[in-house]
């Protein structure tokens, strides 16, 4: 049941007069319950802090500068001993030019420093058992421990705590959000042990004579995401094969610990999160019906075999082709309920309209899955509409799934959806042609909707503005200030009893919220404006509702964009001074 956090005596206020923003219900943290770790390691900063130094380059392409790196790398040049500095540019140099350009080096070096004890020793494993792709850099260890020691890199780090802290805030925030609606949309609750005879035990005291043959030991399951922010704008590097060398006493083995590392992004890294998240909650469901995925594995990998431009990682490995097709399915069934959610405002025509566009848009997504070799994606797919009906936990549901794998039926889905991939692609294609200019003249006719109290047209604009740019804040803050001032049908009918206008009330503003966060985290640099627009909106609904911290906040978060042009600072300020009533307002 939904708690409804609204006075009674706002009804009538946020009904008929200003609203904007909402209140989400406060909640146990999901990412600790699932032993998810968001958290600093002080080994990444001065792994990649000393890699740069020896002359690792790797920004990406049209990426802003990286400011953090550039501040850090102008401390270390005047501090650090020209010895040290000179040895890590003499390993940078000695490695074979392809090894310094490959693609995958950020995360080689990520596990090297993961791998490690924690500083100052950051000794590593035995070089036999490191990745291969891990191997090359091994070298760098012991130099990384002198620079440590030697330099003042250990030292600058309070120095960018600030950054670095909401940073981490950012990506705890989104863990939370993405694992609740993953377990909320699978049923399920997060698998964090399993038993086993690990191959690797106590690495300082095991061997082959000490581990009793056949004892079952709990082994725990952990994910940690690690923010970077010395590393290339807009990168993730996700590892699952590596074990966290700052525990040395945790029965574990390779696969136990799952590392998400995010770089400072160019947008709100949720689409990452969530694909490491899903992996890390799906693999230990997939293992519970091995057996089952195992006896089906001839007729499965026969038919991803003989696709052309399988991936070669899928050709052969039953289970990865089942983590593929089963992450992917529940991505797009995830789209197809976002798309729900945003028409609910809509009428029946225009709701269909959109479910309709956005189930095409997910088949045409997957049958691509398909051609790479996830060919069960698009048979998850239909059967997971099921599971959100029914609300049967995933354990449960996914051996119905592979049971019911019909090989000639999933053979067939590029002959069925050939007709319909041209027509979305060809839909693309118009939207990939049409100026820069025609989405701003768009966004101008919202704002003229809006400003007429044309609702309905407004939304059709905004929401096929999202729907064909989902970076786009504008439309994003667009549709919240829609979503915040329209109300709907159960709000204004005086049929309704009150607890139903309070709940219809609610559920809107709470949707609206949701948009202005989202409207605030894609601002690009010259959007502040609206960044602080949307903060204020936020600050006055929490006003409203009697949550003045949550509004102070939100106000604060406002006034750290300074004094913008066509923001709102000097409603922060007002804001932080008194609360916001509307009756109250000149």
């Amino acid at each position: 049941m939904r708690h409804h956090l609204w006075p009674v005596r706002l009804v009538v206020w946020l009904v008929l007069a200003w609203t904007a923003g909402a209140v989400t219900a406060q909640t146990e943290s999901p990412s600790a319950r699932a032993n998810i770790v968001v958290r600093t390691d002080e080994r990444l900063f001065v792994t990649l802090a000393a890699l740069n130094l020896a002359g690792f380059d790797a920004e990406t392409p049209d990426a802003p500068p990286n400011e953090v790196w550039a501040q850090l790398l102008r401390d270390l040049q005047q501090t650090t001993p020209p010895e040290i500095a000179e040895k890590l540019r003499a390993f940078w140099k000695q490695l074979p030019e392809a090894e310094r350009h490959r693609p995958t080096l950020l995360g080689s070096a990520v596990a090297l420093a993961l791998l490690a004890r924690p500083l100052p020793d950051f000794t590593l494993p035995p070089t036999e058992t490191l990745p291969p792709d891990v191997r090359p850099l091994a070298g760098l260890a012991p130099l990384v421990a002198e620079f440590a020691a030697r330099s003042p890199v250990r030292t600058a780090f309070p120095k960018y705590a600030a950054n670095y802290t909401a940073f981490t805030e950012r990506l705890q925030s989104i863990a939370d959000e993405e694992t609740l609606r993953l377990l909320t949309f699978l049923h399920t609750q997060p698998i964090v042990t399993a038993r086993d005879a690990p191959p690797i035990a106590d690495l300082d005291t095991l061997t082959s004579a000490n581990l009793p043959a056949g004892e079952l030991r709990e082994r725990t399951r952990r994910m940690f995401i690690l923010p970077d922010l010395l590393g290339p704008v807009g990168r993730v590097v996700t590892r699952n094969d590596i074990l966290n060398g700052a525990d040395r006493r945790t029965y574990r083995r390779p696969g136990d610990e799952f590392f998400l590392v995010v770089s400072a992004p160019r947008e709100a890294p949720n689409r990452a999160i969530r694909r490491a998240l899903l992996r890390f909650l799906l693999e230990p469901v997939i293992a519970r019906s091995g057996k089952l995925i195992a006896d089906r594995r001839t007729a499965i990998v026969k038919l991803a075999g003989s696709l052309p431009n399988a991936d070669p990682a899928l050709k052969s490995n039953v289970f990865e082709i089942v983590r593929e097709s089963l992450s992917r399915a529940i991505e797009a069934r995830l789209s197809i309920q976002a798309a729900r959610q945003a028409a609910r405002q809509t009428d029946d025509d225009t709701e269909r309209a959109q479910l309709q566009l956005a189930d095409e848009e997910a088949r045409v997504e997957l049958l691509g899955v398909w051609e790479r070799g996830g060919v069960l994606a698009l048979h998850f797919f239909e059967q997971l509409a099921a599971l959100d009906e029914t609300g049967v936990d995933i354990l449960d549901w996914l051996p119905r799934m592979v049971s019911g794998f019909d090989a000639e039926r999933e053979r067939r889905r590029p002959t069925e959806l050939a007709a319909l991939r041209a027509r979305v692609e060809e839909r693309r294609q118009l939207v990939r042609a049409a100026p820069a200019a025609r989405n701003l003249s768009r966004i101008e006719q919202a704002d003229a909707l809006l400003r007429a109290k044309k609702y309905a047209e407004a939304r059709q604009v905004l929401e096929a503005l999202l729907r064909e740019d989902p970076q786009d804040a504008r439309a994003a803050f667009g549709l919240a200030e829609l979503t915040a001032k329209q109300p709907t049908t159960v709000e204004t009918d005086p049929a309704a009893d009150e607890s139903e206008q309070l709940a219809a009330l609610q559920e809107r503003l709470e949707q609206a919220v949701e948009l202005y966060e989202r409207a605030a985290r894609l601002a690009k640099p010259e959007e502040r404006w609206l960044a602080s627009r949307a903060y204020v909106a936020i600050g006055k609904i929490y006003d409203l509702a009697d949550r003045r911290p949550e509004a102070l906040a939100a106000y604060e978060r406002a006034i750290a964009l300074g004094d913008v042009r066509g923001g709102a600072y000097a409603e922060a300020v007002a804001g932080k001074e008194r609360p916001f009533r509307p009756d109250k307002q000149p």
